[in-house]
């Protein structure tokens, strides 16, 4: 038994517009995609044989570093000491030799992570104002959309994102994602520049406790 079949093939004209849509959707999504920024003290992989004094390597033994071997439990002292006190902004090179432990080498790329402060207070205040991130590493180094920038630079970075935000006649918010072990003269330094470009709220961020009492309900 056979049953009548309505479908037929399409001959028609192929319309452009739903094509056009799509081909501008993923162009969009490719553009966002690359204006997402962390940020962060930047390490780069040495190809060259010989390390330098800024060259970080880890063997077999531990990580090498200023002519020290420290193990995995010194390497928040190394954080605090030879990494932190090091010379010059160039950044530093991780060099990974053959047979090293790979979680030596994830443990020493997250010495590079910003640790924000920990606080207690449960509700942290915030902002619906737009916000402009403003990254402090260990170092007092300052990072601006993924990069390591100078305080001269900063400073015009600044003031050209609160001139495109006051034409929306919107404030702009600095939020500052400072390290735990950045130092407060350090912080300070960036509030009185972005002060002098115009900024005049700023956002210190922290995270929330994990160990924070919970909020206390009211009783009827």
């Amino acid at each position: 038994m056979r049953f009548a079949r309505q479908a037929t093939f399409f001959r028609g004209p192929l319309d452009a517009a739903p094509v056009a849509g799509v081909f501008f959707l993923l162009l969009i999504f490719i553009l966002l995609g690359s204006l997402l920024y962390t940020p962060g003290v930047l390490v780069k992989f040495a190809d060259a044989a010989s390390p330098d004094a800024r060259t970080i390597t880890i063997t077999r033994d531990g990580v090498l570093f200023a002519g020290k071997t420290n193990q995995a439990a010194d390497l928040e002292q190394l954080r605090a000491g030879d990494l932190k006190n090091a010379r010059g902004d160039q950044p530093f090179r991780l060099q990974v030799e053959p047979g090293a432990d790979p979680r030596l080498v994830e443990q020493v790329r997250g010495l590079f992570q910003v640790e924000l402060a920990t606080n207690d207070i449960v509700n942290l205040s915030g902002t619906d104002n737009p916000t402009v991130v403003v990254a402090v590493n260990f170092r007092g180094q300052f990072f601006f959309e993924n990069r390591q920038v100078q305080e001269g630079e900063l400073k015009k970075e600044l003031r050209r994102r609160l001139q495109e935000t006051s034409r929306a006649t919107k404030k702009l918010t600095l939020v500052v994602w400072a390290d735990k072990a950045a130092e407060n003269e350090v912080v300070m330094r960036l509030y009185r520049l972005a002060r002098d470009a115009g900024i005049t709220e700023f956002l210190l961020a922290e995270r929330p406790s994990p160990f924070a009492a919970p909020v206390g309900r009211s009783k009827p």
